[in-house]
Parts: structure tokens; sequence; C-alpha cells
């Protein structure tokens, strides 16, 4: 089975973002320009991203693929390319800057316990960071957040 994700659909994922912010509506053929892909390759692309991360149209067009449209990026899509956070960024985000805060810091005490809060970040208490980030980030989405708490 080949793995379509790098070669072909997040390229054309990423173009349709970037091109749905200078328009309302982007063909195949936009994509086609951007992407490098022949048409056949955005088209059968975007299939394969539609309905989860793409609204997409077909077209009255006897097949010709040139006038197909995408109207919209879903929230999955805009977090698939790293336009909208995702809980586990978030928290590796939060790990990554206790860790540098921690290099830069002089004073030795101050130096440890920054270094502690990554490291608990990143193991013991990844998990509720996660579900607490993923609550966060739900609710921007205009999710439900989750209404189970955390267990210590």
């Amino acid at each position: 089975m080949e793995d379509t994700w790098k070669a072909r659909d997040l390229p054309v994922l990423s173009a349709v973002v970037t091109l749905l912010e200078r328009s309302y509506m982007v063909t195949v053929s936009d994509i086609a320009d951007l992407t490098g892909l022949d048409q056949a390759e955005v088209a059968r692309s975007l299939d394969a991203l539609h309905p989860t991360h793409v609204d997409y149209r077909k077209t009255e067009t006897g097949g010709d693929p040139r006038f197909w449209y995408v109207l919209k990026v879903t929230p999955e899509g805009r977090r698939a390319v790293g336009q909208w956070p995702t809980a586990e960024g978030l928290v590796d985000h939060f790990i990554q800057a206790f860790r540098d805060a921690a290099s830069g810091e002089q004073d030795s005490e101050r130096q440890y316990q920054l270094s502690q809060a990554a490291g608990l970040l990143a193991n013991t208490v990844r998990d509720v960071a996660v579900q607490a980030a993923a609550a966060i980030v739900g609710s921007a989405a205009g999710q439900k957040p989750a209404t189970s708490d955390p267990q210590p």
C-alpha cells in the first residue's frame, strides 16, 4: 500500500489552506498550479481528504476535474497542517518552553524546578495535560469540552 499523505495529500491540503486565505472557493486547477501535481492527482487527493479534512464539491463537468472546488477546510484539516493547535502539540510546546527556560536559567534552584516541570509534563502528568489542553482546544474549535474529570 502506497503512503500518499506526505507526497500528495498533505501538500494538497496545505495548498487549499493557503488558497482559501486568498479566495472563498478553490478549484482543482488552482491547487494543481500551486502544488505542481496534475489535476487527476489533486482530484484523487481531494477524494481522500473529503469529508474529514475538506468540504469538496464535484460539479457536473463530464468528469473533467478542472472546475471541481473546495469550499472550506475542516478544523481537523487545519490541525493536520499545523494552522490550528492539537492538544498534544500544545503540551509539546509547553515542555519545550520549560526546557528552554531551564537551559537559560542562572539560578540553580529555579533551573532544577523548570527541568522538573518539563519532565513531569513529558512523562508523569502528560496524559492529564493533554486532556486539559484538549478541553481548551476543543472549546476554541467549537467542540464540546471534555466533561470527565482527570484522575489524580
